[in-house]
């Protein structure tokens, strides 16, 4: 993301923050940190889901073996109404009244029933009915009028019929009922029926000790199997919110107040009762809240600690490549006295002394060429002081050149190895990378210049070699304009026609002199950014013309164009040293063509070279 711009009026130049803008020393701190946070974060909430999930399973299993234990209790309890009740249904009497229905054995019964009220003073009305279910005795509240069908307590197993002892609970007048249901037999034949009604009265102990062994955030609720009436022993409640088909074993719900649970719900054997234990998830919850609390804190200092840490050590990183940074800067801009001083020893220790070396090695390289450059300074002053022996001083100019080459170049390529040394073991990242980049850049061309020094030198001394083979001209030619390209990409090359033909010659020396004429025509064309280059065969020769669109050429300047060393006084200033067209020049004489020129001031130049080529190079 680059960094964008605030053009509102009156406000300053704001830069967004962003990675690309931060330094190393910001980034890997920055990088560490949400590496951290991410592991932690993950680590965090896997946990804590684990751990959830473990406290979920065991609450599960604490509601089903709760509702296991409270099952059994409630059980005996509904065994200790039948036992009572068989003791009373065995009485003579009971049955001598259910067989004969004599008056002095209804009193009997009634004094039976009136003394098993005394004893258990939950009962508030008890009855006796004979087989066709009428009643012949009701002792207590004569107020009570519960009913119930005693069909609804029999059901057959085996083929037996058999009852249930315990009744569903019936509401009545702010109060809750049930009944018990004992049959009476004479000789294994049903001939009566007790029904003991009781009133629903649990003692606050009982309720206590219950709740003590449920825990303070369980809830325990008793209903009829048909789902119709809810009960937590004191009073009716609302029907839970679960479809209670569900709930054989465990499971979690949201309760009718909206608070996670986990239930079980059992049957009361003996009885048309469901019990249903209810416990709150948040209790089992807490120890899963209190380990992500623990991993949270832990993970904001190893956070803290992890991201001081990576400071401390890309501070200890980015200190001596700033170093390295700074002598590089200073290298580039002359001062060849730099160095760094770095004591380690490690890859940056290793870095710092190979950039030492080469900067000694680059000082007194450039203090011999120093030396070299005074000296043949002075021996050209002094070759051409002498005017009256020209021939003289052109020979000594030319090996001057010859020799000055020759030296200046063996430094050059030393200090552009040094260079390339120093950018392969240099992180692209860094400033001084693109500072060595410019200054290599400036080595190849001073190696360019020394390279056209010594092709006059040769070309001046019959030493200049052409290496003649057969070549793919059109090949070339597109080869050269390739790689003008890479150098200024913002110029527009286009190619006008071809030349399809096998061409005998120098295939490099072609090339160099295409290359040359088509940096001539962008270097002086500043404000134009399109150059012609158009090919083609006429009359037994390749035409080649390369035209630009650029300053032009004053008209008394073109007949010297081609001479050693001559430079055009212009307004612009132009690097060069004068001999790209001499040396091109004479690389086409060598090859039985010419080159020429037309241009017009402020409209630009067209350079033009022609090549002979033969019937067979044709064919």
């Amino acid at each position: 993301m680059n960094p964008i711009q605030s053009n509102i009026p009156g406000n300053k130049s704001r830069k967004i923050l962003s990675f690309r803008n931060m330094s190393i020393q910001q980034r890997l701190p920055l990088f560490i940190c949400i590496l951290l946070l991410t592991v932690v974060t993950a680590f965090s909430w896997i946990s804590y889901i684990s751990v959830k999930k473990t406290a979920l399973n065991m609450g599960a299993e604490r509601v089903s073996t709760l509702a296991d234990k409270l099952s059994e209790i409630f059980k005996a309890s509904v065994d200790g109404f039948a036992a009572k009740m068989q003791v009373v249904a065995g009485q003579k009497s009971v049955i001598d009244l259910l067989k004969s229905k004599e008056p002095d054995t209804r009193g009997q019964v009634i004094e039976l029933f009136n003394n098993f009220r005394k004893n258990d003073t939950l009962t508030q009305l008890i009855a006796l009915l004979d087989s066709q279910k009428r009643t012949l005795v009701r002792v207590g509240d004569e107020k009570l009028n519960l009913k119930f069908e005693i069909d609804s307590l029999s059901e057959r197993t085996a083929g037996k019929l058999s009852y249930i002892n315990v009744g569903r609970f019936v509401p009545y007048k702010n109060a809750i009922y049930f009944p018990t249901l004992m049959p009476v037999a004479d000789k294994s034949k049903i001939i009566g029926y007790i029904v003991d009604w009781q009133l629903l009265n649990t003692p606050q102990q009982a309720i206590d000790q219950v709740d003590q062994l449920m825990g303070g955030n369980g809830r325990l609720y008793f209903g009829n199997d048909d789902g119709g009436f809810w009960t937590d022993l004191r009073k009716p409640v609302e029907k839970p919110a679960v479809d209670l088909s569900k709930l054989q074993q465990s499971t979690q719900y949201t309760s009718t107040s909206g608070e996670p649970v986990i239930g079980s719900l059992r049957k009361i054997p003996g009885s048309k009762w469901l019990m249903l234990i209810e416990l709150s998830s948040a209790s089992f919850l807490k120890t899963a809240t209190v380990f992500l609390q623990w991993v949270v804190v832990i993970g904001i200092i190893l956070v803290i600690v992890g991201s001081i840490g990576g400071w401390v050590m890309m501070r200890n990183i980015t200190v001596p490549i700033k170093q390295l940074s700074n002598a590089a800067t200073a290298i580039a801009e002359g001062d060849y006295s730099a160095s760094v001083q770095v004591n380690r020893d490690d890859e940056l220790g290793n870095l710092a002394g190979s950039f030492n070396i080469m900067a000694a090695r680059v000082r007194s390289t450039q203090q011999g060429l120093e030396q070299k450059v005074k000296k043949t300074s002075k021996e050209l002053q002094t070759a051409m002081s002498d005017i009256t022996e020209k021939e003289k001083s052109e020979r000594k100019k030319d090996e001057f050149i010859s020799i000055a080459s020759h030296e200046l170049k063996t430094p050059l390529t030393t200090i552009k190895a040094f260079f390339q040394i120093a950018v392969k073991e240099m992180d692209p990242g860094f400033k001084s990378f693109t500072l060595i980049g410019r200054a290599a850049r400036q080595l190849t061309r001073m190696e360019r210049l020394i390279e056209d020094l010594l092709d006059v030198s040769k070309i001046n001394s019959g030493k200049m070699k052409y290496n003649l083979e057969d070549f793919d001209f059109q090949q070339v030619l597109k080869d050269a304009i390739d790689g003008v390209r890479e150098i200024y990409p913002n110029h527009n090359l286009v190619i006008e026609g071809s030349a399809p033909v096998m061409f005998h010659g120098d295939k490099h020396r072609i090339e160099q002199v295409i290359i040359n004429l088509i940096n001539n025509a962008v270097k002086y064309s500043p404000n134009a950014d399109k150059v012609l280059i158009s090919a083609g065969l006429k009359e037994g020769n390749i035409m080649v013309t390369i035209k630009d669109f650029g300053i032009g050429i004053p008209e008394e300047h073109i007949g010297e164009l081609f001479d050693r060393f001559y430079r055009i006084d212009v307004e612009h200033h132009f690097q060069g040293l004068g001999l790209g067209l001499f040396i091109s020049s004479e690389i086409i004489k060598r090859h039985g063509g010419n080159i020429s020129v037309e241009s017009e001031v402020g409209k630009g130049s067209a350079f033009t070279f022609r090549l002979p080529v033969t019937e067979e190079q044709l064919n």
